[in-house]
């Protein structure tokens, strides 16, 4: 089970759109791509890059646990930005929150 909250480390993970891939190859680019290890309690974040579906992807102890979102058509999760390069960054808590409960509404249809 996905058990996250404000103590735990979150990362988003930039430029990774590829919504085929499951644990095992989101793990593999964490480790070989971004050098990182998916320490117990780090969630790492990647979004679709229609910005409709978001994956957090952890590790706890003995098993691997992956959370998805999906809004329907029309609406679509905030873009993450951050000035300057890297293919990976942390951000907090409240950012996270944010970006999982407030879509953006992609088009205004007035009846």
């Amino acid at each position: 089970m996905l058990n996250v909250t404000g103590l735990n480390n979150f990362y988003y993970v930039r430029d990774f759109t590829d919504m085929r891939c499951k644990h095992s190859r989101v793990l593999s680019i964490i480790r070989e791509q971004l050098h990182r290890e998916p320490n117990d309690g780090d969630v790492f974040i990647v979004m679709s890059k229609d910005r409709r579906i978001v994956r957090l992807f952890t590790y706890d102890n003995s098993s691997y646990s992956l959370f998805e979102k999906k809004f329907v058509s029309g609406y679509q999760f905030m873009k993450v930005c951050r000035e300057g390069g890297g293919k990976v960054y942390r951000i907090d808590w409240r950012d996270v929150v944010l970006l999982l409960e407030n879509p953006i509404v992609k088009e205004l249809k007035i009846r």
